[in-house]
């Protein structure tokens, strides 16, 4: 009975209202299910129960995956350019009070205050105000955990049967969370960037001289050698008792 129940909830029964609800398969709703499958956040509350759907979701992710991955650095290289006119004018404006690395902490922090504000702060006010039963720290839980791709699918906006505008609000849900990916992204690479925080340095850095040291290793084994070889012209690699021997230091007579 309740695999019959939990079954015919995602076919769009509503067990509460005693009736028919709207298709959990509109169009609104496919598309925020193809934006979590590509984007990997994956809640899992909506997923394909024939056979045809899952091997459909399994060809779709092989495909859309990496291309999203593309996409979304493409996107970042291009939302790098403010964000490095911001790190020239702080550098122009701060050069000659700090350091480089600290200039770039300036930056980060500023960055990271506008990502922290435009993609969790806001968002989850707007999230509360939109859901009736959610708190602000819901709605900003709700933010992180989606951002992060950690996905737990234990809050999921527009869930609700009878909300308005369900479809449009699908929508915009996913347009929102491929621009926190893109701000994400932007952090990250960011955060790449100043040396204290580049943890990746410490872990590549030995390998990196390993690797640096054999390649100089190889470079000196194709020089040309300048070391006097041994030939018909050179007497003075010649033993004494041979012809032709000269002595490269004859002696000299020291007057005192």
């Amino acid at each position: 009975l309740l695999s019959s129940v939990s079954s015919a909830a995602q076919r769009g029964v509503s067990v509460e209202l005693n009736g028919t609800m709207e298709s959990n398969w509109n169009f609104g709703q496919s598309f925020f299910f193809c934006g979590t499958l590509v984007s990997t956040v994956g809640y899992g509350r909506i997923s394909p129960v024939t056979s045809t759907g899952k091997a459909f979701t399994i060809i779709y992710c092989i495909f859309g995956i990496p291309l999203f991955l593309v996409l979304l650095s493409a996107f970042v290289d291009r939302i790098r350019l403010p964000a490095n006119w911001l790190l020239e004018k702080l550098t122009i404006r701060f050069g000659h009070l700090y350091h480089e690395s600290q200039i770039r902490l300036i930056h980060l922090a500023a960055i990271t205050l506008l990502i922290l504000m435009s993609l969790f702060v806001l968002p989850a006010a707007v999230f509360q105000s939109i859901e009736d039963n959610w708190t602000y720290l819901d709605a900003f839980y709700y933010c992180f955990v989606s951002l992060t791709t950690i996905g737990l699918g234990d809050y999921i906006p527009g869930d609700k049967p009878n909300q308005k505008f369900r479809e449009i609000y699908k929508i915009m849900t996913t347009g929102y969370l491929i621009i926190g990916l893109l701000g994400m992204m932007l952090f990250l690479s960011v955060v790449y960037e100043v040396p204290e925080l580049n943890v990746s340095r410490f872990l590549i850095s030995d390998s990196a001289d390993l690797a640096e040291k054999e390649r100089l290793r190889a470079l000196n084994s194709m020089e040309p050698s300048y070391t006097r070889h041994l030939d018909e012209s050179d007497t003075s690699q010649l033993t004494p008792d041979q012809p032709g021997y000269t002595n490269p230091m004859p002696d000299y007579e020291y007057g005192y």
